[in-house]
């Protein structure tokens, strides 16, 4: 009988004495993207070179859409590209522009580097027909996020597809955790 006093009060201090609301849990940057298939309706264009890209690597710009949540702007992806083959590889490069987070976004000036806030690399694979996922770091923070360099991201959802079977539009998470990468 003394066991279940003993819980009782247990119970009744930890309900009046609750854990501080952010112990335990891991500070992060979390949004939700929206992104359209760009590749076929645009010409190909090479990443531009002032946001760390390998040079040794042709990159095509894939995706590109909305990002929105704790910070709201414009996320384009770009993928490793084999011109000769014409085949996309695993490896992608995200950025994400502070822009007003509608696509198409008219006023982004993707040439001006301080509307660049943040870029980074990821892997990713597809997890089925229609889903991916993808996980990397912070490569690129602009000084009001600089903290964020060098954390971890995830990122991934789904896509949908034309009646033609072409890619199309897809929606997702993503997420930059407040964890740094032991691989920067």
């Amino acid at each position: 009988m003394s066991k279940i006093i003993v819980g009782i009060i247990f119970l009744v201090l930890l309900i009046a004495n609750p854990a501080p609301a952010n112990e335990g849990v891991t500070p992060m940057l979390k949004m939700q993207t929206t992104y359209n298939f760009v590749f076929f309706t645009l010409e190909f264009i090479p990443a531009s070179p002032f946001v760390e890209r390998p040079d040794d690597m042709l990159w095509a710009l894939v995706w590109e859409g909305t990002v929105e949540g704790d910070i709201d702007g414009v996320i384009r992806w770009w993928v490793e590209f084999d011109q000769s083959t014409g085949a996309f590889g695993s490896l992608g490069r995200w950025e994400i522009w502070d822009c007003e987070p509608v696509y198409p976004s008219p006023d982004c000036n993707f040439d001006d580097p301080g509307q660049l806030i943040m870029a980074g690399h990821d892997a990713f694979a597809y997890m089925s027909g229609t889903e991916w996922a993808g996980k990397g770091i912070v490569a690129y923070a602009r000084e009001d996020y600089a903290e964020w360099m060098g954390h971890r991201i995830t990122d991934g959802g789904y896509v949908d597809y034309d009646a033609g079977g072409f890619p199309e539009y897809g929606e997702g998470p993503f997420v930059i955790y407040d964890r740094p990468s032991n691989k920067h």
